[in-house]
């Protein structure tokens, strides 16, 4: 044993005794320990001795059994702890090896030569981002280098074109005023009376009057219409018409309407086409002609003396357009922007020649647009030479043998019918009137749809050049009602607004044409030959031998004919009766245009038509039409 242990009370009894000892008290050599507890109505004594040799070997004994236990278990737990910070810290440098590696982007050459000590790799990985970034800013100190140069540029382009954008709106209020100026100046010379002191001028002189202002008209319309066009190709508006043409009538119109330029300049002028085509071609003749007239009037402009040649051809799939001319030629800096809008050869060319600068830009732009382009050749003091080529597009169409001259003559023929104008501008209604009255038509005039609409319910016309945009109800609106009703005169569209999409709704709206704004008289003569001989043929027939022979019987008959089917039609629409209204309007379909009354029939038809097809809100205004075309035939 190591110790005893005992309790004695304070009477000297022993209690409790670890051994067999019966007395408890100190032992010598050993070490004791005592202590006195107050217990309720006694006091013990508890007396602990040890023996220390055997103690501190039990101790030992014990404390090297703990260590033999724990020293593993922190060992172990110390190498866990190291492991996991190891690997985390390893993690973290082949990250950021693999950073420095890829700094260079997918074409970095950074090969390490320390495989599997990462340290090693991770310093050269650095060494090679530092000589990277280094290379990097050589790079971006280029660039900024570059950029800043190309914004010096593109701001020196800028400053280029700011300028030549004011040159030309400079040249652009010349431009405009010129004419201005000759028409207001001429005007006021016709509406005074002539030169000085009230007299009159002479018929010779008003004349001359009269084509100035003609004259500058024009070019006004011109100029307008470029900077339209303009406008709608840089909005990515613009677009291409195609349709058959007549290659040698579009060429023949452009020696007819530039000669007289031609020889005011006192050049030659040669039109050659090389190309004898059997059939009509196809696409936009307009756009290829508005090129054309650029190129020429440019060729006019600039040439002093000399000829000006103008030959087509066919090659390599391409129909070919080559404009010659012996004038002052360009070098090959001002070729270089010759296509560019608001441009010319220098400001100089402006003041001397005039123009916008918008011809060529127009021209190269069409040209593209036509699936083409413009080729261009030049040399200073010898001449320019301008080739448009665009798609050869032969149509299956023959070209008619007879003369254009022939069918231009007849243009200039009388024509008969009534005219309705529905027109607001009261100096457009008299223009109109005149040009309608000076080739032999009636005329009446209204200035809105609805007027256009009542008029066309109570007489008879033959036509009606209806202005699109006007008050009360448009002429859109018109034309509807009207083809609703079951009208079928032609119906001519008069408007300025050209662009393709107001065209379409137009024709979606039931207009057999279309004029566009100021009017052209030969254009507007055209219209009206067409449309008013295709009606003549279609109600004016030859009568043949039968026909001449139907007596006064025969026509009585028909008349109290029409008189009953009025009747029954009056009394069946006041009471709905809509099978009895279909009956009286399939039989006058039928027998009017026997007795030589088309329009009686067409008439009497869409009202059939419509009750066949159930749509009896548009009967009352079918009837209404059918029982004034009754009235007009009995008057």
């Amino acid at each position: 044993e190591i110790g005893t242990a005992c309790v004695v009370s304070d009477g000297g009894n022993l209690l409790f005794s670890s051994s067999h000892q019966q007395r408890c008290e100190e032992r010598e050599g050993f070490l004791n320990f005592s202590e006195e507890v107050e217990l309720p109505g006694q006091r013990l004594t508890f007396i602990v001795s040890v023996d220390p040799e055997r103690y501190f070997v039990e101790v030992q004994e014990t404390e090297k059994r703990i260590y033999r236990f724990i020293l593993p278990s922190v060992a172990l737990f110390v190498l866990l702890i190291i492991g996991i910070f190891t690997t985390r810290f390893t993690n973290q440098i082949r990250q950021l090896v693999y950073k420095a590696e890829h700094m260079g982007g997918e074409g970095s050459s950074f090969v390490s030569s320390g495989a599997g000590n990462e340290l090693l790799t991770l310093e050269e990985a650095m060494d090679y981002s530092a000589n990277l970034i280094e290379r990097n800013r050589a790079s971006l100190n280029a660039f900024n280098q570059e950029l800043e140069q190309q914004v010096e540029t593109r701001t020196a382009e800028l400053t280029k074109a700011s300028q030549a954008k004011d040159e030309f709106l400079a040249s652009m209020s010349h431009e405009l005023r010129t004419p201005l100026t000759s028409i207001i100046g001429n005007s006021e010379f016709l509406i005074d009376g002539g030169l000085g002191g009230g007299a009159e001028c002479d018929q010779k002189e008003a004349s001359q009057v009269l084509r100035a202002i003609q004259s500058a008209g024009h070019n006004q319309l011109a100029l307008v219409n470029d900077i339209l066009d303009m406008s709608k190709i840089e909005s990515g508006k613009f677009t291409i018409d195609e349709a058959p043409y007549n290659l040698a009538a579009l060429l023949a119109d452009l020696q007819s309407m530039l000669s007289v330029r031609v020889q005011d300049a006192g050049l030659k002028w040669i039109v050659t086409q090389n190309n004898q085509e059997s059939r009509l071609l196809m696409g936009d003749a307009s756009r290829i002609a508005q090129i054309l007239i650029n190129l020429v009037s440019n060729a006019i402009k600039f040439t002093d003396t000399g000829c000006i040649t103008v030959t087509t051809r066919v090659a390599d799939g391409k129909l070919k357009f080559r404009v010659e001319d012996e004038g002052i030629g360009m070098s090959p800096e001002v070729m270089s922007r010759l296509f560019t809008r608001f441009e010319q050869a220098d400001s100089s060319i402006g003041r001397r020649f005039g123009g916008s600068g918008l011809g060529l830009f127009i021209s190269i732009n069409l040209a593209e647009l036509m699936g083409g382009e413009i080729d261009v050749s030049s040399e200073e003091g010898v001449g320019s030479v301008f080739e448009l080529m665009i798609p050869y597009q032969p149509s299956d169409i023959f070209v008619r043998d007879q003369q254009e001259d022939a069918n231009e003559s007849l243009l200039d023929e009388q024509l008969s019918g009534h005219i309705l104008i529905a027109e607001d501008t009261p100096e457009l209604q008299l223009l109109e009137r005149r040009i309608l009255e000076s080739v032999g038509l009636t005329v009446t005039a209204v200035v809105d749809g609805q007027q256009a609409v009542d008029q066309v319910n109570q007489n008879h016309f033959d036509l009606i050049l209806m202005d699109m945009q006007m008050p009360v109800m448009d002429g859109i609106e018109a034309t509807r009602t009207l083809r609703q009703q079951g009208h079928t005169l032609p119906i001519i569209a008069l408007t300025a607004n050209v662009m393709q999409k107001h065209r379409d709704a137009f024709n979606e709206a039931g207009c057999d044409g279309f004029l566009g704004k100021p009017i052209d008289k030969t254009e507007l003569r055209r219209e009206l030959k067409q449309h008013l001989l295709q009606r003549q043929e279609k109600i004016v027939e030859p009568p043949s031998q039968a026909e001449e022979e139907v007596d006064d019987e025969l026509m009585a008959i028909f008349r109290e004919g029409v008189v009953e089917s009025r009747d029954k039609l009056t009394e069946a629409f006041s009471n709905k009766v809509w099978s009895d209204v279909r009956a009286v309007a399939h039989r006058v379909k039928g027998s009017a245009v026997s007795f030589g009354y088309p329009e009686l029939s067409q008439m009497a038809e869409a009202l059939q038509f419509a009750i066949d097809e159930e749509r009896v809100d548009e009967v009352p205004a079918l009837t209404k039409v059918l029982l004034t075309e009754f009235d007009r035939v009995l008057s």
